[in-house]
């Protein structure tokens, strides 16, 4: 039994009426709307690069530098100690501090 509108919450209005535009589209009009849905994730994909191994790592122990709200951190001479570790090992090219 369909719900009468006057019990309907606004958010539900809202779906009901969207709901009916979709509905009232032609073939044409629904294609072009998933073709526009589907050119705009390609650009957001595409837009966004995936960031290199290096930047994962250095961001990872630049983050560990960084004091908590509970008021934890990871000591400086640790980082020195893990970068060194990651460019031995080649996780990053150098031990360079970046900005953070």
């Amino acid at each position: 039994m369909k719900k009468k509108n006057c019990r309907m919450t606004d958010l539900e209005r809202a779906q009901h009426a969207r709901a009916v535009q979709f509905r009232k589209m032609t073939d044409a009009q629904i294609c072009e709307y998933l073709d526009s849905l589907l050119e705009r994730e390609r650009e957001a994909r595409s837009a966004a690069p995936a960031p290199s191994k290096e930047e994962i790592v250095n961001e990872f122990l630049d983050t560990l530098s960084i004091r908590t709200t509970s008021g934890l951190r990871v000591s400086d001479a640790t980082i020195r100690k893990i970068r060194s570790i990651a460019v031995d090992r080649g996780f990053i090219k150098s031990a360079e501090v970046s900005d953070g």
